[in-house]
């Protein structure tokens, strides 16, 4: 299990901090311009690692249907709505929705029987989302009310749930690595051909970056994109769809510190807080809270066992 931890905290690590990054390119490079040339890079990048690694690339019964499936919920859908519902409504009430996604997963995954979650572990994440409540709001007057963003959003994590368990089937034939350069790829190619058609002029903004956002982007793409996604879907096959889920509520922590350091904002007590709540909803809804109850248990009935034997 502390693999996993590691694992899944270093993934999260990327993506928090791709969260600072990717607002910086935002304000170069058009949003879905910069999406799907950036997930198109990360996507290049796995083929050339597995070409490098002599990797089967091709295999006999490919899932095609599945892999466009999870690729259109996944890449296109996700980062479409996600995109436009951004810009209309803030980006306090951006966070809290995306922070939905573990709890929307893991009751995803219990409705289609996909995991067997306890009372206990289902408590994280209920926790994990009342952390990132505390860590992101400061006024509740600036998430009261409805604009039609906020269902754009919405909608963006469900698709990318769905995509979850889309994904997990298709692991369970073909490597996570192949699959995650598929999906990125194919995803990447429909947005950047969509993105071309409404404006082809926008392309011409990579002409006059700087060395320093070439580096963003780059970094932004091979490590939070393609190294990123290949180890989470590496997890889902591992551990299953919303034992994993629940890690990403650990990105909030990550983007918060990345914020800080980045672009330099300011980290308050009610932040640290709502960091802590994160950590203990993450230990309680992957099951370590149980586990080590668990072992408490047999370690005392053990002495217990000693202590009347002598």
């Amino acid at each position: 299990m502390l693999k996993v931890y590691a694992i899944m905290v270093l993934t999260m690590l990327f993506w928090g901090l791709n969260v600072s990054l990717l607002k910086l390119l935002i304000n170069e490079i058009p949003p879905l311009v910069m999406q799907g040339t950036r997930i198109f890079l990360a996507g290049i990048t796995l083929f050339i690692i597995l070409l490098i690694w002599k990797k089967q690339i091709i295999y006999k019964e490919m899932p095609w249907k599945l892999l466009l499936l999870a690729s259109f919920l996944g890449v296109i859908a996700h980062h479409s709505l996600l995109a436009t519902g951004m810009v209309e409504t803030t980006a306090i009430k951006t966070s809290l929705i995306l922070g939905l996604a573990p709890l929307i997963t893991a009751i995803i995954a219990v409705l289609t029987r996909s995991t067997s979650l306890t009372v206990i572990s289902f408590c994280g994440f209920v926790i994990g989302f009342i952390g990132i409540v505390v860590a992101v709001v400061d006024n509740v007057s600036e998430v009261v009310s409805v604009v039609a963003g906020d269902f754009l959003v919405l909608a963006s994590i469900i698709a990318q749930a769905v995509s979850f368990f889309v994904i997990r089937r298709i692991t369970l034939t073909i490597p996570p690595l192949v699959v995650t350069a598929y999906l990125l790829t194919i995803g990447s190619l429909i947005l950047m051909v969509f993105s071309f058609i409404i404006s082809p002029k926008s392309y011409a903004v990579f002409m006059q970056l700087d060395i320093t956002i070439w580096g963003v982007f780059i970094f932004s793409a091979v490590f939070a994109t393609a190294v990123g996604h290949s180890l989470y879907n590496s997890m889902i096959k591992k551990i299953g769809t919303a034992e994993t889920a629940i890690f990403t509520n650990l990105s909030t922590i990550f983007a918060l510190i990345g914020a800080t350091i980045i672009i330099g904002e300011e980290m308050h007590l009610s932040q640290v807080i709502g960091c802590l709540l994160i950590v203990i909803g993450v230990l309680i809804g992957t099951g370590g809270v149980e586990e080590w109850i668990r072992k408490r248990k047999q370690q005392d009935n053990k002495e217990e066992c000693t202590s009347s034997i002598t």
